[in-house]
């Protein structure tokens, strides 16, 4: 480390008044004021003093390690100017004067060991001086020329260096408050810890005149003290690295809380030269102070070896007391202020996520915080924080009604309350919407500072308590009306003796209206088993075209005025679902599309397989549904307001359970509607089959039925094997359709003739063929021992006339 113990300044100015010393010797010599008693030797001495000079006043030498004493400056000029003195008459020469040039530049460094010594050779040089020249100097007028030297330049020396002692004083007390005031500047200014950190370790450093320094953290969960600011040589090497608790001199300090000086570590018991060793740097002296806030400890400063190999002091102690306080009061600041600063973020993220709506406005009624839940309510934009809540808030009362006339903020400080509670309307752009608030307020002796307004849209909990609320009644009277018939004809057939036909005819209005009843209540049922998440699905392999046309066939018996029409494909049609529930949808569904369409007409049911899912729409002719109402269409006790609606009985219930049947089977349900045209509902079923069956290594039989069927009305000629390729390369990966591509080529290779097809199942081969003609021929050659659990299974061929539903049909049975 380049070590600048001298002031530049002084140094310069020294080297220029030498240069003029030796101007003025030049131009005495030159005009023989003061000959010189050799020229020649007086020429080589001016060459020589001239470079001297030039490179003490141009270059920075006493920035170099071996001017760094003031004595090596002081002898050459004592030796540069006796040479002038010598050389131009001695003892006897006008230029002695000069001689009291080092001792004053001496005094002028504030060095008084420089002056001594100087004032000491200056006497010597006379003395020299007057044994070379033969001179008795004690008997001659020199003597008198030396003690006036002497004197002259001791009492100067006294003098200079007294004031140069009191001048350096002062100006180390103005450069500390320099420092000081600059640190206090900063540290009431600036939060950036780093930054302080660094600014009071230089500090340190520069007034203690030390080599280096280092700032120390305590981690508050291991204790252990971390290089936070590291200055000297390799300093950057130390930052981020740790000491462990109570380590080291510095470990000493921060854990006693006492700040220390040390010159001489090396031979002290707590000294660790760990870190010496790490860095290459050698450890001379140490002088360190805690960084204390009241009893805690925070860490501590530390100081590195004073330069010139002089002692730490009481002085310097008390001066690096100071700055640890400072940094101390920095680091604090720093923590209360991230400590605030991390609450005030965390109470900002709480209140942007919570799901409730804020508002604080300030005494005077204006806006000053909202978080994103009010934004959104209210429309609200950062451009209109200041501005009053009666410009923004635009708040009306359930009636609709502005509130600003009865304001709540008002009644609550003319009522001097803390809390109140209350219900509101406001319109957010889209829709209007009911708000439940609750305002509280702080205070301030007896005025309000702030009023804090939560807000929550309970729009949908009215609207939920109106359907439930017109559940329950639509309940009671679906309840009451079947009960009121069956109580009613149960007692005409107690009281009455009616004839048979009647008896019949009210035993199956009981039975009907007890039918009706059952449905209610397990439409009940089935909505708590679905809250509660307990709706199991009983998964078989389900042929969904059938469970369509028998709750087709039920209600088409019981309208004359709708005509059920049914689309299916023209092969079997399965998925893996729950035959019941999946009934249950069905039912469900036509029996809506009958209730709403009071002027009869067609109802569709289309089935259209797209191999991976099944889609269903069931579409009517009905009064269709208002565009406003279809996104709460299986909104559980959801009606429709109308008077059609009203008139006709129904609990809300039915399609929210066909909602959650058909997302049990992993299916969707949506809705399309106009109004006055009709609604169609279409289910999008998955068939949840394997694509690939694992005990035959072939197509599965829900998946291969559109295949077969395809090739048998669209492919008029041989079976073809790559047909398969083509129809799933989308579906499956390339290694699953190689192995079912050569599992089922060879089957049919061995076992068929090139216009064969094939279907099978689970666990079965079946043979079907195009051709009605010489069935038991083709397949009498297959000995069925070698086909294992592949059986050919020949029920179905007991007859040539048997048509493909049929052969769909004994297949069916198989199952």
């Amino acid at each position: 480390m380049v070590k600048t113990y001298y002031n530049e300044t002084k140094e310069r100015l020294l080297s220029l008044f030498r240069a003029l010393l030796l101007f003025i010797a030049l131009l005495l010599v030159k005009f023989d004021i003061i000959p010189p008693i050799n020229q020649s030797i007086f020429n080589i001495f001016l060459v020589f003093s001239s470079i001297y000079i030039l490179i003490t006043t141009i270059f920075p030498v006493y920035k170099y390690p071996i001017f760094y004493k003031h004595e090596i400056f002081t002898a050459i000029d004592v030796i540069l100017v006796a040479i002038l003195v010598y050389l131009t008459g001695g003892i006897s020469s006008d230029l002695y004067l000069f001689l009291i040039f080092p001792i004053v530049s001496s005094a002028f460094r504030y060095d008084f060991r420089s002056a001594i010594l100087s004032a000491i050779l200056v006497t010597l040089v006379f003395i020299l001086f007057g044994i070379i020249q033969g001179v008795n100097i004690i008997l001659s007028n020199t003597y008198i020329r030396v003690v006036e030297l002497g004197v002259i330049a001791i009492v100067l020396a006294l003098f200079l260096n007294y004031i140069g002692r009191e001048s350096l004083k002062l100006e180390q007390k103005i450069n500390e408050m320099k420092i000081f005031s600059e640190i206090i500047k900063t540290v009431n200014s600036s939060l950036e810890t780093k930054e302080i950190l660094s600014l009071i370790l230089d500090s340190a450093v520069k007034l203690l005149g030390a080599d280096g320094g280092t700032i120390f953290l305590k981690d508050k969960d291991t204790g252990d003290l971390i290089f936070e600011r590291a200055i000297g040589e390799k300093g950057e090497l130390l930052e981020g690295k740790k000491l462990s608790k109570g380590e080291g001199i510095v470990g000493w300090v921060v854990e006693n809380g006492t700040p220390i000086i040390i010159n001489n570590p090396q031979k002290d018991p707590r000294f660790s030269s760990y870190y010496d060793k790490l860095s290459g740097f050698k450890t001379g002296s140490i002088i360190c102070a805690p960084l204390k806030v009241g009893d805690e400890v925070l860490g501590a400063i530390e100081v590195i070896n004073s330069n010139r190999n002089r002692k730490f002091t009481e002085y310097e102690l008390d001066m690096l007391m100071n700055l640890a306080y400072e940094t101390s009061v920095a680091l604090n600041k720093a923590i209360l202020y991230n400590e605030v600063n991390l609450e005030r973020e965390k109470m900002k993220k709480i209140l942007e996520n919570v799901g409730d709506g804020l508002v604080i406005l300030d005494g005077r009624k204006r806006l000053s915080m909202f978080n994103n839940v009010a934004e959104e309510i209210f429309k609200l934009s950062p451009e209109q924080k200041e501005k009053r809540c009666t410009e923004v808030l635009k708040c009306r009362n359930l009636s609709g009604e502005l509130m600003c006339s009865e304001c709540p903020l008002d009644k609550m400080v003319f009522q001097g309350l803390s809390l109140m509670q209350y219900e509101m309307k406001v319109w957010n752009g889209e829709k209007e919407i009911i708000l439940g608030c609750n305002l509280s307020s702080t205070w301030e002796g007896r005025k309000v500072t702030n009023f804090i307004l939560a807000l929550r849209d309970i729009s949908l909990a009215k609207e939920l308590d109106r359907m439930k609320s017109e559940f329950v009644a639509n309940v009671s009277h679906e309840l009451k009306t079947p009960l009121t018939a069956i109580k009613g004809y149960s007692e005409l057939l107690i009281k009455m003796n009616l004839p048979p036909e009647k008896v019949r005819n009210y035993y199956q209005i009981i039975y009907k209206e007890s039918e009706r009843l059952t449905q209610l209540i397990n439409d009940l049922l089935e909505v708590s088993r679905i809250e509660s998440g307990k709706i199991e699905l009983k998964k078989e392999m389900v042929e969904i075209r059938k469970v369509i046309k028998e709750r087709a066939t039920f209600f088409q018996t019981q309208t004359s005025k709708h005509t059920i029409v049914l689309q299916f494909p023209e092969y079997p049609t399965f998925i893996l679902g729950d035959n019941a529930r999946l009934a249950q949808v069905f039912h469900n569904l036509l029996d809506n599309a009958i209730k709403y369409s009071p002027n009869g007409g067609n109802i569709w049911v289309r089935v259209s397989d797209k191999m991976e899912d099944i889609v269903i729409e069931v579409q009517d002719q009905g009064i269709g549904i208002p565009p406003e109402h279809l996104p709460h269409i299986f909104d559980r006790f959801y009606r429709v307001d109308s008077s059609l609606r009203k008139s006709t009985s129904g609990t809300g219930l039915g399609l929210s359970i066909v909602k959650s049947i058909i997302e049990a089977h992993g299916g969707k349900i949506s809705v399309a509607s106009k109004v006055g045209e009709g609604t169609t509902f279409t289910i999008r079923l998955p068939r949840r089959f394997s694509l690939v069956d694992p005990l035959t290594g072939t197509l599965s039989l829900p998946y291969f039925f559109p295949l077969l069927w395809r090739e048998m009305y669209k492919v008029q000629g041989p079976f073809a094997f790559g047909r398969i390729y083509y129809e799933f390369e989308g579906l499956i990966s390339d290694n699953v359709r190689k192995n079912t591509i050569y599992n089922l080529a060879n089957r049919l290779k061995e076992r068929l003739r090139p216009n064969d097809l094939i279907g099978h199942g689970f666990n079965r081969f079946y043979l079907f063929t195009r051709t009605v003609m010489d069935i038991e021929e083709k397949v009498s050659h297959i000995p069925l021992g070698d086909m294992g659990d592949l059986k050919v299974h020949l029920k179905f061929l007991t007859s040539v006339n048997n048509s493909i539903e049929d052969v769909v049909r004994l297949v069916n049975e198989d199952f």
